[in-house]
């Protein structure tokens, strides 16, 4: 039985884009992308392990389930499927990933001038 207060260690790259992958393809819901990403972006410390690269992803993956509030316009949340506009379109989540993956090949053409030149996330 793992402990509950040790953190999970976070994802790899490929787990990342696996994820959001399955979502632009419609195989996983948004709500459980969240879920799954929600471990690594949520609370005090979070984050703390994750690359950068992973973190980015995972903040694109916890936030594809947002919705709008038709009656009150601006009003955002995390909602499930009907209960409002989602914010991110299909081609919203197709056009991160592909954004995404340019940036995992530049930094893996150029890790340091991926980050010295401001290329990176």
């Amino acid at each position: 039985m793992s402990d509950p207060e040790t953190p999970l260690p976070p994802p790899s790259r490929e787990d990342v884009a696996a994820r959001w992958r399955a979502l632009a393809a419609g195989e996983v819901t948004r709500e459980a992308v969240h879920a799954w990403a929600a471990s690594w972006v949520e609370g005090e410390g979070a984050s703390a392990d994750c690359p950068p690269l992973v973190l980015t992803a995972l903040q694109y993956l916890h936030g594809f389930d947002l919705c709008r509030d038709p009656s009150r316009p601006g009003v955002v949340w995390h909602g499930t499927a009907g209960e409002g506009g989602w914010v991110h379109s299909l081609d919203d989540i197709r056009d991160g990933l592909a954004r995404w993956q340019e940036k995992c090949e530049l930094n893996d053409a150029d890790p340091q001038g991926c980050t010295s030149a401001g290329k990176g996330p």
